[in-house]
C-alpha cells in the first residue's frame, strides 16, 4: 500500500533558502537535462525557484516535448510556466 492516496498530492521536497536566496527561473523544455538543471537549482541554497520558462517559435512546429506535457509537469511542480514566444522573422 502507497503511503500517499490516490488522488492526494505528492510531496515536493522544500527549498532551503538562504536569505540573500534570488528569485529564479529555470528554462524549461520539459527533459530530463532542464529537470536535472532544477533539481540543482532547487537544492541550492542561493536560488529561490520561482518559475519556469519556455520559449518556443510563434507558429512553426515546436521541436521539444509539447506543451500540455509541460504545462502539466509545472503545475505538479507548483510553479508557473512562462512561455516566450520567438516571432517567426526572427534569425538565428
Amino acid at each position: 500500500q502507497n503511503s500517499v492516496e490516490e488522488g492526494e498530492p505528492k510531496a515536493v521536497e522544500a527549498q532551503a533558502l538562504s536569505p540573500e536566496a534570488k528569485k529564479t527561473a529555470i528554462s524549461w523544455t520539459g527533459g530530463k537535462d532542464c529537470n536535472l538543471a532544477l533539481l540543482a537549482a532547487w537544492r541550492e541554497p542561493s536560488l529561490h525557484v520561482v518559475a519556469l520558462v519556455c520559449f518556443r517559435p510563434e507558429d512553426a512546429a515546436f521541436r521539444a516535448h509539447p506543451i500540455p506535457l509541460m504545462e502539466a509537469q509545472a503545475s505538479a511542480l507548483g510553479l508557473p510556466l512562462h512561455q516566450v514566444i520567438i516571432p517567426r522573422d526572427t534569425s538565428d
